[in-house]
């Protein structure tokens, strides 16, 4: 008896445990299932949130059909691990070996310059904008801003565009481009002695442009900056070396800045197509500062300020040619500058000058990768019309590929000092995207 009481205790017991396993089982399968369940609701309540983000968010549009912004935020912004953002980079080293007869340069000439190295970040804030930065790096004298400006595209009416930042003032057919974008090795002597090379500003630029008839274009644009300042990095002639042009201060500079102290700007150019390949584009600018200030000391030591009368006005015309095919053509450049300034040593004596000069450029081009050129200009000094200057050369250029530019120069000068002669080895190397829109 004892035997089968211990038996059926033993079969109580197993039974006893199977259901508390089985009871155990059903709960642990609820749970989970609510727990799905759960993550299922929350899931859908951050898609909603989502979807509530984005619905009145900028749209881009893919295939002809807008699309949401990626991101979860409303700023667009996904994490700090993603790099879908990341604008694109690029960098430009532009290395010169320039040799000249002159006898007073042995920093700047018979040597071998890292003239430039440019890195340039572009991306777009949004649909309506983008922004662009610029940092020219020398070998010597460290780096700077060169440019830095947003560019409003796709937000304004109409075929509007608006520029605010520091950037290249838009003047004439040289001036606002890069100095390694150019046809030759250095911006036209006039540019430097007039605009001190390329000529930038801070402030707010805006452009417009209209179609004229089935064949023509018209753009022009209008800004204001706080002052006419020139950037240059020429490697010849009367102004070489890496200097910028500015208002003045002698002094320590003090007062208040009034409306007539801004610098503004205009530009006006039309394309004509006159075939296939061949395009004739004229314009005109001005630049134009009526009270630029510049601080002095008297016989005292007292601190005083002076307005000076800015104006440089422009014209240039451009004959294109070139057959898309075959990269064989010609593009010949004109330009031509008046300048209208007032100077002072002491800021007692004042003087105005008016002053003429001009550039020509014209380059064949043999092919995609052989061209060839040659350069000419004269003008009246700006600070002295009595004195004049003149140039003109040849140069060749070799494009190995879009990214590798080799290009070789003879120059000869004419200047009040004594006249000289350069010739200069140029290599331009590009990493990365890169370009600055359309030379108007």
């Amino acid at each position: 008896m004892p035997a089968r009481s211990t038996i059926l205790l033993m079969v109580w017991t197993c039974a006893v445990v199977s259901s508390a396993r089985s009871q155990t089982t059903e709960d642990l399968q609820r749970r989970i299932e609510e727990l799905e369940l759960r993550h299922s609701a929350e899931v859908d309540a951050l898609r909603e949130e989502l979807r509530a983000v984005t619905r009145d968010a900028p749209r881009e549009v893919q295939d002809g059909e807008p699309v949401p912004r990626r991101g979860l935020s409303e700023g667009g912004q996904t994490t700090v691990f993603d790099n879908l953002f990341n604008p694109a980079i690029s960098v430009i080293g532009d290395f010169v070996f320039a040799g000249s007869d002159q006898d007073d340069a042995f920093d700047r000439l018979n040597r071998f310059t890292l003239r430039d190295v440019e890195v340039g970040f572009v991306g777009r804030v949004d649909p309506f904008a983008s922004y662009q930065v610029y940092l020219h790096i020398e070998e010597e004298t460290g780096f700077e801003i060169e440019e830095a400006y947003v560019f409003v595209d796709d937000a304004l009416p109409d075929t509007f565009e608006l520029k605010v930042g520091h950037y290249s003032v838009d003047f004439g057919k040289f001036s606002a481009l890069h100095d390694h974008d150019l046809p030759m090795l250095d911006k036209p002597q006039v540019l430097q002695d007039y605009l001190g090379g390329s000529l930038r500003g801070t402030g707010v630029e805006l452009h417009h442009w209209t179609g004229l008839g089935d064949t023509s274009t018209l753009r022009w644009s209008a800004g204001i900056t706080n002052g006419i300042q020139g950037d240059a990095h020429s490697m010849f002639g009367p102004a070489a070396g890496h200097h910028h042009s500015h208002d003045g201060a002698d002094v320590e500079s003090f007062g208040k800045r009034r409306f007539e102290n801004f610098a503004f700007h205009g530009r006006a150019t039309a394309v004509v197509e006159l075939g296939a390949a061949a395009t004739v584009q004229v314009g005109a600018s001005i630049a134009y500062q009526p009270k630029a200030v510049r601080f002095f000391e008297d016989t005292s030591m007292q601190p005083f300020r002076r307005s000076f009368e800015q104006r440089v006005v422009g014209l240039d015309a451009t004959y294109r040619n070139v057959d898309q095919a075959t990269g064989r053509g010609v593009v010949l450049v004109g330009e031509a500058l008046w300048s209208t300034q007032e100077f002072s040593n002491d800021g007692f004596d004042v003087s105005r000058v008016g002053a003429f000069g001009g550039h020509l450029c014209g380059e064949a081009f043999l092919g995609r990768q052989w061209s060839v050129g040659a350069t000419a200009g004269a003008f009246e000094h700006a600070e002295d019309a009595s004195e004049r200057s003149s140039d003109y050369g040849a140069f060749a250029t070799w494009k190995v590929d879009e990214f590798n530019r080799l290009r070789l120069e003879a120059r000869r000068f004419q200047d009040p000092g004594p006249d000289s002669f350069g010739i200069s080895m140029q290599w331009t190397i590009i990493l990365g995207t890169h370009g600055h829109g359309i030379p108007w």
